[in-house]
This record gives structure tokens, C-alpha cells and sequence, in this order.
């Protein structure tokens, strides 16, 4: 991936700078996760998730004051209530979603395996291969450029939507459990630091620089990417991308996607474009069965039984 560096145009958080403050969050992510999996109610988020009811209530509002749910009325027990049901906006989070668990499950050990990725036009257990909508040609970082309309995490850092995320236990239902994948896109700065690392930046000051980020909490997520098997240190104090790190080029680019497509038509500034070079077209995402080589449509992916009601 080559970056290019374009002067500031604006002082506006843009596309990417704005998703990331909403949507890389930990509980934001498995609540539309299980909203995928025919979660509608609180209820039913509450106990599959085991989540508090401040957390839910705070992540509920902000999904729905940010266009990813909406709600409808009904009744039970005499009682007026709501559920929440995805918008197009919401739904539109599926490859971000189908990415971020087809590298959980490729890339992180665990005792109990992530159900398999089944597509169901050709019925068979697969894997996901990220390519490009336009030319169809599968795609990898090597494979693109990047050009940065200003700093994506603006003068004043990221936008805090919700509170900083706790280091406690996630949920224990295996279907919950992504530690790798949440330390690269269930937090909005392990998101960044990510995304700087696809564009080459290598080293230390070259993060504070390009982020604006605190020299502790850049310590920290380098740390913790190291300790995860992302990155190795290098003989010149810098960091490396494993073959780990660089899979995880397809969460990023579905991010990036995702934002440039829908906070754009929000009016906001596009921040970071990624390019396919063999093609020379803006990277459109599009998510291809490994097994038959078919692009997955949303209504092509089987979902896995969440437990509990």
C-alpha cells in the first residue's frame, strides 16, 4: 500500500475520522451483530450479551440516533415498547461485520471454533476473499495506494462517542468472544494505529506524528499488537506487520468503505480514499466465496444460532 499525503482542506472530522468514533467500539459491534442474528428486543441483547443496562441503553440510542437502527412500537403485557430493527445504513455493516469474523476465525485460536462462513449458493463451508467490486481481482494492501485528505484523527484527536472501553472479560457465549478481532476494530485508536501501519508507518514518533495520539495510548496498542501477533519489533526500534496483521487489510477496508459511502452522503469529508492500483478505481469492497468465487450478498451468508433467547 502507498500512501499519499495531501495538505488539509478542512477542520471537519471526515468519512473515516467520524466511523471510527461510531462504529469501532466493542459492544456497538456485537449489538449489530446479534441485531444480524434476529435480535430485536433489549431484552434480548441484554441476556445474550450479559450487558449492562446503562452500556446497552447509551449504544441503543447512539445506533439509532446515527441512522443503524430504527424503532417500532409494540406491546407486551399491557406495556408499550420498542424494538429496534437495522436501517439500510445498519444493514449495510454486513462485510464489515462478515470480515472482522472471517480473520477472528482464520487468524485466532480458540478453544471453541467460530461457526463456519457457509454461502449458501454453493452450500459450502468457505472463507472470504476481499476484491475489488469494479475489475473483480482479488485485492491485498500490497495492491493499493491511499491518499489522506488531512489527519484522520483531526487536531483534536478522535471523537469520543462512548465512554473509553474497559479491558474486563467479553461475553463468554463463544459467538460474542472475538478478542483478536475487538483489539483491531472494537476500539477506535487499535483501529487507527491499524490503519497507519497498512500505510507504512513504521515507527514510534512517526505514529504521534501521523495520529496525534498520546505517547500512552499509543504505547499501549502497540503493545497489545505485539502481544497479539499483529506486529514484530524490528532491529530499528520500529514495527512490522506480521502475515496476521496484513489480513486484517480486509476489516480495514471494509471500514473505510462503509464510511466513505455513507458519512460522505452525510456531508462529510472524505479523509482517506483507497485506490486499487491495477485498476485505478476507488477500492469498492466486494466480498467473494473462496469456494466458488461468487461475490456474497447479504442474503447469502447463513447465520450461525446465537445461544441463549
Amino acid at each position: 500500500m502507498r500512501v499519499e499525503q495531501e495538505a488539509m482542506s478542512t477542520e471537519r472530522m471526515g468519512t473515516v475520522g467520524r466511523t471510527l468514533g461510531m462504529l469501532a467500539d466493542t459492544w456497538t459491534l456485537l449489538i449489530l451483530q446479534r441485531a444480524f442474528l434476529g435480535i430485536r428486543r433489549y431484552a434480548g441483547w441484554r441476556e445474550t450479551l450479559n450487558i449492562s443496562d446503562a452500556t446497552l441503553t447509551a449504544r441503543l440510542r447512539s445506533l439509532t440516533d446515527n441512522g443503524l437502527l430504527y424503532t417500532r412500537p409494540y406491546r407486551e403485557g399491557g406495556r408499550a415498547r420498542l424494538e429496534y430493527r437495522l436501517t439500510e445504513r445498519g444493514r449495510d455493516t454486513w462485510r464489515l461485520l462478515l470480515a472482522t469474523w472471517a480473520w477472528e476465525r482464520s487468524w485466532v485460536p480458540r478453544d471453541v471454533p467460530l461457526p463456519d462462513i457457509v454461502h449458501l449458493e454453493c452450500g459450502r463451508a468457505t472463507d472470504v476473499v476481499l476484491c475489488c467490486e469494479h475489475c473483480g481481482a482479488a485485492v491485498g494492501p500490497q495492491d493499493t495506494a491511499v491518499s489522506i485528505s488531512g489527519m484522520v484523527a483531526g487536531r483534536g484527536g478522535l471523537a469520543r462517542v462512548h465512554p473509553r472501553r474497559t479491558r474486563g472479560r467479553l461475553p463468554e457465549d463463544p459467538l460474542s468472544l472475538l478478542p483478536g478481532a475487538m483489539e483491531i476494530i472494537g476500539d477506535r485508536w487499535g483501529a487507527t494505529v491499524l490503519g497507519a501501519c497498512l500505510v507504512g508507518v513504521r515507527m514510534f514518533t512517526d505514529f504521534e506524528a501521523h495520529l496525534s495520539i498520546s505517547p500512552e495510548v499509543l504505547t499501549d496498542r502497540l503493545r497489545r499488537f505485539v502481544e497479539l501477533g499483529i506486529l514484530v519489533r524490528t532491529e530499528d526500534a520500529g514495527y512490522r506487520l506480521t502475515d496476521k496483521g496484513r489480513a486484517a487489510f480486509g476489516i480495514h477496508a471494509c471500514l473505510v468503505d462503509w464510511a466513505n459511502r455513507w458519512q460522505a452522503a452525510d456531508g462529510a469529508p472524505v479523509d482517506l480514499h483507497i485506490r486499487h492500483r491495477a485498476c485505478s478505481h476507488p477500492l469498492r469492497v466486494q466480498l467473494n466465496c473462496a469456494g466458488c468465487g461468487v461475490p456474497f450478498t447479504r442474503a447469502a451468508v447463513a447465520p450461525p444460532k446465537p445461544a441463549g433467547p
